[in-house]
């Protein structure tokens, strides 16, 4: 395969841009997505003192939020193709603004163990569901900067959560900061039933703006032609595989730092609750920054002929790597600024190649088929994200410590970056047998 693309060309803007508030309120869905699990971790200092929990326990409870999100991948795929993600994302956030008030009522251990998984298994539609948004609304030459988008969002709310929850918490206690960013997701809910719909039935989307959405497929008798994969046969695709095991090893990192950072600088390094909280949002706040940055770099490539899959091996090969050697040195880091100014390297660095994350199973999706194809690429890279919480709150609670656990982060990092590079991202063509 050539690294150009000659069948990009340039096409005129349409008359009207409403696919842009489909991604917005995409967006707005998964920065309440991760507000929703985020609190978990900046609350886990106050719950492991009220409740007199180890390391390895706080470990597990994280996790267990995974057992059911990751199994929940498969079905919300499936339900997204059948359904749509109107139904789907909407009755998520119904689901999971419920489920986080109520873990501000536990009791402890066991109680936080069912909300948790309550939590993950309602929480489960929506990357699947923002991503199908943009796979319908959204023609390749803007794919990687509208995936980016809600990508990012999930950064958000990493960034702007610990200062937010610190605050509730330090006024009205870590149970309140539960029943608070619960109820942001049911408000929400109200706001993405009455304002969502897809592009065939949105009364505003001029005909200029569903030819250009609809640039890239095939039309007849004017509906786009979609031919249906189905889910049982997505583990025959290699490119779909080694997408997937890239992306378990992407989420590990991530939810080592999601769920593991605000306690490490409070309970390691001796971060007060208010310093931790802005020392939390800084590497965050880049990471926002740079993947949107990355996102109108790796489109504005594309639209310049390189093909989908040179932008994904090389958004996500620099995006690994340098995370690798950046998770490294903040090991070595002796200082608190340092160690704050390394962590922020690898959260810009991660964040630039990493606009092109979401955008892959868009990529290699027929159409109105990226659900069912995320749902997948989900469950299977959502293992990475089960196991990597515990798998730390063992280290910590070992030898290893913070360190061991950041160095093994380090390695994972090197791992994704393999299956990402030595992969191709052209749209799979329905087996017929």
């Amino acid at each position: 395969m050539t690294g150009m693309d000659s069948s990009v060309k340039k096409i005129e803007k349409p008359a009207s841009n409403y696919r842009f508030m489909a991604v917005f309120l995409a967006s707005m869905a998964i920065i309440i997505n991760y507000v929703d699990r985020v609190n978990f971790g900046v609350a886990t200092p106050a719950m492991m003192k009220e409740f007199g929990l180890t390391a390895s326990q706080m470990g597990v409870l994280m996790s267990a939020f995974f057992w059911p999100y990751a199994l929940m991948f498969i079905p919300a795929g499936a339900l997204l193709n059948k359904y749509g993600s109107k139904k789907v994302m909407g009755f998520a956030l119904l689901l999971w603004g419920g489920a986080t008030m109520l873990t501000g009522a536990v009791k402890g251990f066991t109680h936080m163990i069912f909300v948790r998984i309550l939590l993950g298994v309602a929480e489960a539609p929506g990357f699947p569901a923002a991503t199908r948004v943009v796979s319908v609304w959204i023609p390749l030459r803007e794919r990687t900067f509208a995936s980016a988008c809600f990508d990012t969002c999930a950064r958000v709310g990493n960034a702007f959560t610990p200062p937010f929850v610190a605050w509730i918490i330090a006024t009205w206690g870590w149970r309140m900061s539960f029943v608070v960013t619960g109820g942001l997701a049911l408000l929400f809910c109200a706001w993405w039933f009455a304002s969502y719909k897809e592009p065939d039935d949105h009364p505003k989307v001029s005909e200029s703006e569903l030819a250009y959405i609809r640039q890239d497929e095939v039309v007849q008798d004017g509906k786009v032609v979609s031919v249906p994969v189905p889910m049982v046969k997505l583990v025959t695709y290699p490119t779909i595989v080694k997408a997937a095991i890239g992306y378990a090893a992407y989420l590990y990192v991530w939810n080592v730092f999601t769920y593991w950072l605000p306690a490490y600088l409070m309970l390691a390094k001796g971060f007060s609750l208010k310093s931790m909280g802005f020392a939390s949002m800084i590497p965050y706040i880049f990471a926002v920054i740079f993947e949107l940055i990355g996102g109108v770099v790796f489109d504005r490539w594309y639209r310049r002929g390189a093909s989908h899959t040179v932008l994904r091996r090389t958004g996500m090969g620099i995006s690994m790597i340098g995370a690798a050697v950046f998770i490294f040195l903040t090991t070595q880091a002796e200082t608190p600024f340092m160690m704050v100014f390394w962590l922020t390297c690898y959260c810009t660095i991660s964040g630039f190649g990493a606009s092109n994350v979401q955008a892959i199973p868009s990529d290699l999706a027929p159409y109105g088929q990226a659900g069912g194809v995320a749902g997948f690429i989900g469950f299977v890279g959502n293992i990475g994200a089960l196991v990597a919480p515990m798998i730390t709150g063992f280290m910590v609670d070992s030898h290893y410590g913070y360190t061991g656990a950041f160095i093994l982060a380090a390695i994972v990092c090197l791992v994704s970056a393999t299956f990402y590079i030595f992969n191709s991202y052209d749209r799979v063509q329905p087996k017929t047998a």
